[in-house]
């Protein structure tokens, strides 16, 4: 998630002019039907919502999306970054056949950003370049906005494209599970927790339209598809025997959960909250430490 207002990444133009068809009133016959139409189709909006906004997948929004199905769209993220790490683990698992793990690693990173259309990577420069200029608040927060990345904006990508390669292409096919399925899954909980925990920086932007509805709900449903993402993540690396068990998920979780939220934390207090681009760089930080992680435990 970024602050850039091209079109794609802005949720309200996806479904600006769709016109929401009204739900029948009491002793309306059928209601009842219409009702659970209703709540079918809405789930489904914030499903699509959910895939279009992280993927370049181009799949079509046939309801107005309002400030609250945003909100709720949160909640599918983890399952959405559970399916990513799942292909990217199976990509991996395939080139390792034919090619060495670094270059089988460095495809499989570029397979995902172009999958994602550097969405998180966007919003890792912006943030590098914002507050490693040591400018004040208000400027730092102009220089996040800006669409032109600086050198340092561009360091931190160079380093952290790097440093998954490095990590990635050092786990065999096994070891390499639980940091795909779970650690992916796990980056994607980070926004709707970021949201949920700490305001909005500014007055507008893209991420602005996703901050207006604040309540548990969709957290809780986000951590329950990370809990499915951890059952998967172990049960996949048991069976194929990963040299740290089934327990390297919970290791990978915490730790690139834990690191993100802290230095989440430090940015709010600076800031005086969060921004698109700073949950876009939080899920390039918890991916990085689960990867690193990974390989750490392995070792």
């Amino acid at each position: 998630m970024n602050d850039e207002t091209e079109p794609r990444r802005d949720a309200d133009s996806q479904a600006e002019g769709v016109a929401r068809p009204p739900l029948p009133g009491p002793g309306v016959a059928g209601s009842g039907d219409a009702l659970t139409s209703g709540a079918r189709s809405g789930t489904l909006t914030q499903l699509t919502l959910a895939v279009t906004f992280l993927t370049g997948i181009p799949l079509p929004v046939r309801s107005e999306a309002t400030p609250a199905d945003l909100w709720r769209s949160m909640a599918w993220y983890p399952l959405v970054g559970l399916a990513l790490g799942a292909a990217a683990w199976g990509l991996y698992s395939g080139l390792l056949v034919v090619l060495p793990g670094l270059v089988a690693a460095a495809l499989v990173i570029a397979a995902l950003e172009l999958v994602t259309r550097g969405l998180h990577m966007d919003g890792l420069m912006d943030t590098a370049d914002g507050l490693l200029s040591g400018a004040p608040r208000e400027r730092a927060l102009e220089i996040m906005k800006d669409s032109h990345a600086g050198a340092l904006g561009v360091l931190a990508a160079v380093f952290v494209v790097v440093l998954k390669v490095a990590a990635l292409g050092a786990l065999s096919r096994a070891d390499a599970a639980a940091p795909l399925l779970a650690g992916w899954a796990a980056a994607r909980a980070l926004p709707p927790l970021g949201v949920y925990l700490w305001p909005y920086a500014r007055l507008e932007g893209t991420g602005a339209a996703f901050t207006r509805e604040r309540t548990p709900g969709p957290v809780l449903v986000a951590l329950g598809f990370l809990a499915v993402a951890l059952v998967v993540a172990a049960a996949v690396a048991t069976t194929l025997g990963a040299a740290a068990g089934w327990w390297v998920s919970l290791v990978v979780v915490g730790a690139g959960m834990g690191a993100t939220l802290g230095l989440q934390a430090l940015i709010a207090r600076r800031l005086g909250g969060l921004t698109g681009d700073v949950y876009g760089m939080g899920v390039q930080v918890a991916e990085v430490a689960a990867l690193v992680v990974g390989c750490a435990v392995v070792a």
